[in-house]
């Protein structure tokens, strides 16, 4: 006897089994899009697009805080299959009490590592002393045109600068949050030396260049010996001193964020994991949902019984009507949790280190999702109260 086509469930029940799937599942695709969208955005913080590595002070407790030596680019340069290379000191602060992050660049080495395209205004130039310029995302979030004036409060070191903003940016990627200024603006934000930055990035051509052979190649440069093997004075109390590179603490890493997540153990596969405890912790209204449906539809079963049905054909038919209308549930609270994220996120709800998150369509997590509603719906409808009947 087949059922698909008898329509026997009553409308209230399941659309309280379906809202009931939708708000669970809407609450785990928030919680895991936000968790893997906020480790995403980080992690493309600071390389950016792919064939870009690295070069930074792996002692550091953070990318933000080491320093590595400025000539490490000549030498870097020198390296077969490194395209560009790009000085840069990071600089966290805040514009209009609004923390932000600005990178003191040297302009034309930035541009050949990075694509801008400018809505309004120019390019910074290496003279640009009291010029600022702004990814768009920013640029909204402080409510900021061209040529206006800012003061730029850098929090670490609690300078400032007055300086006006020379152009308005769009690159496409986590960028569009930062703001740019001159290599040496960046340097005394930071109260580092002009002979120091934050970190290096190198564009390379993956099949001839790598990480580790740019690691090698600094190594035999910064290996020979200085001509008087001296190290010079340090010249301020809170400035930390030139000297020649010390190998010991130079890294080189493609995904540097990665490096430092997994230094603390977070990976795509914990926040996963956090994710699905949070599904865990909701999935008892599931299973009530689910086992209500069947027990508020025993007089419909049994009628079912007596025209000849048996218990099998009676289970499959519940089991296929409830996994399809979870299938069209978990749909629609994966759509509802994207479109909440995505207008929170316009609305510059969604930063971490004043940075944007990554949203993008995941289907792992659909699946995941899916996986976990289904087995619940499944062995809830398993534990019908008709299955011993005659």
């Amino acid at each position: 006897m087949r059922l698909l086509g008898f329509k026997y469930l009553r409308r209230r029940y399941v659309v309280i089994l379906a809202g009931t799937i939708v708000l669970i599942s809407t609450l785990f695709s928030v919680t895991s899009y936000s968790l893997l969208g906020f480790y995403n955005g980080f992690v493309n913080s600071i390389e950016g697009e792919k064939g870009i590595v690295t070069v930074y002070d792996e002692r550091s407790t953070t990318p933000f805080t080491g320093y590595v030596q400025l000539d490490l680019t000549d030498q870097i340069n020198m390296i077969p299959g490194v395209i560009a290379s790009s000085p840069e000191v990071l600089v966290p602060g805040t514009i209009r009490d609004e923390p932000i992050f600005v990178r003191g660049v040297i302009p034309q080495e930035f541009s050949k590592l990075n694509s801008l395209t400018f809505i309004d205004g120019n390019m910074l130039s290496m003279n640009d002393a009291e010029s600022i310029i702004l990814g768009e995302s920013l640029a909204n979030r402080l409510g900021l045109k061209l040529n206006e004036e800012v003061l730029l409060y850098g929090v670490l070191t609690k300078c400032y600068l007055e300086l006006h903003v020379k152009g308005i940016y769009v690159s496409h990627s986590t960028l569009d949050d930062e703001a740019l200024v001159p290599l040496y603006v960046g340097q005394w934000l930071r109260r580092i030396q002009m002979s120091q930055v934050t970190l290096i990035r190198v564009k390379i051509e993956g099949n001839v260049a790598t990480s580790t052979k740019i690691l090698e190649g600094i190594t035999v440069e910064t290996s020979e010996p200085g001509q008087d093997g001296e190290k010079p004075n340090n010249q301020s109390g809170d400035v930390p001193p030139s000297a020649r590179p010390d190998i010991d603490k130079i890294g080189v890493e493609e995904g540097l964020m990665r490096t430092y997540f997994d230094r603390y153990g977070i990976t795509r596969e914990t926040l996963l994991v956090l994710s699905v405890l949070v599904f865990i912790f909701s999935s008892a209204s599931i299973v009530i949902a689910s086992t209500t449906l069947v027990r508020q539809h025993r007089r419909e079963i049994e009628v079912l019984r007596s025209l000849g049905a048996s218990n099998k054909t009676v289970r499959t038919d519940l089991l296929v009507k409830a996994l399809s209308l979870s299938f069209v549930s978990v749909l629609m609270g994966t759509s509802l949790s994207l479109l909440m994220l995505w207008i929170a996120g316009k609305g510059g709800y969604l930063q971490i280190l004043s940075h944007s998150i990554d949203l993008a369509f995941n289907p792992l997590i659909l699946l995941l999702n899916l996986g976990l509603v289904f087995t619940l719906v499944a062995m809830s409808t398993a534990r019908s109260p008709f299955r011993k009947a005659n």
